[in-house]
């Protein structure tokens, strides 16, 4: 009888030093979370150019009252770029992302020159704010002078 009231005296002091979900910091056990959509339009001239004098961009920047100093403090702000959104397999991709691309363009003789370049699309932001960037490598907007980057949709997940 002492060995089984010994056991289960060593099993209630076990189980008793277990997980006990108060022990969590109170942001842990009470997560909220956020979701807004943000569209950056083209034909609506919503992308903005720098025009400096070297290491141009586009960007678009967002008002955005919901980052407030509680989520920018104690919360975190993730960004995915949606693609194929109107379909039935929509696709997100996290913030930044890096895509390698390439081109080709034929001269009158029939040459072919490859140009290969990167795009780069990522974000910052602050206390009511969000900025979305696109730059490419070759800076080649620079040159042509009417090139826009696409129409572009992105979700912000807020969590705090």
């Amino acid at each position: 009888m002492k060995k089984v009231f010994l056991l289960a005296l060593l099993a209630l002091t076990l189980f008793s030093c277990g997980y006990n979900p108060k022990d969590e910091p109170f942001a842990l056990l009470y997560t909220h979370r956020r979701i807004i959509d943000l569209e950056i339009n083209r034909d609506k001239g919503e992308w903005q150019y720098t025009g400096l004098k070297d290491n141009n961009y586009f960007f678009a920047k967002f008002e955005m009252p919901e980052i407030d100093s509680n989520v920018y403090n104690n919360g975190t702000v993730q960004v995915y770029r949606e693609q194929d959104y109107t379909t039935e397999k929509p696709i997100q991709t996290p913030l930044p992302t890096v895509r390698l691309s390439e081109y080709s363009v034929e001269d009158e003789n029939g040459n072919v020159t490859w140009y290969n370049y990167t795009e780069t699309v990522d974000y910052e932001y602050g206390r009511g704010t969000l900025t979305i960037f696109y730059t490419v490598s070759d800076f080649d907007y620079e040159l042509n002078e009417t090139f826009v980057p696409e129409t572009m949709r992105f979700r912000v997940v807020l969590m705090w």
